[in-house]
């Protein structure tokens, strides 16, 4: 589902599309210059750029994770109070 800030733009960007795509080809504003007059009305219209979620962090070296990474640290601790450390 969309959100009415999505809705606003694209509605904004479909205007702009068709009123571009309407223009006398010597007329029309370079690409660029589209895409950043865009660009400055989604900013002016409080859009911001949402950087990607990072990258969940790797498993642990033996693959374990979460209750089982635990179960094994306290086995290794186990193995260490028996050997006589």
């Amino acid at each position: 589902m969309m959100t009415k800030a999505t809705e606003k733009a694209m509605e904004a960007l479909a205007q702009r599309v068709f009123a571009r795509d309407r223009t006398d080809p010597e007329e029309r504003d370079s690409t660029t210059d589209f895409a950043f007059e865009f660009m400055i009305w989604l900013n002016a219209n409080g859009w911001t750029h949402t950087p990607p979620a990072p990258p969940p962090p790797p498993p642990a070296p033996n693959g374990l994770r979460g209750v089982e990474l635990a179960r094994a640290a306290l086995a290794q601790l186990g193995k260490g109070a028996s050997d006589g450390r």
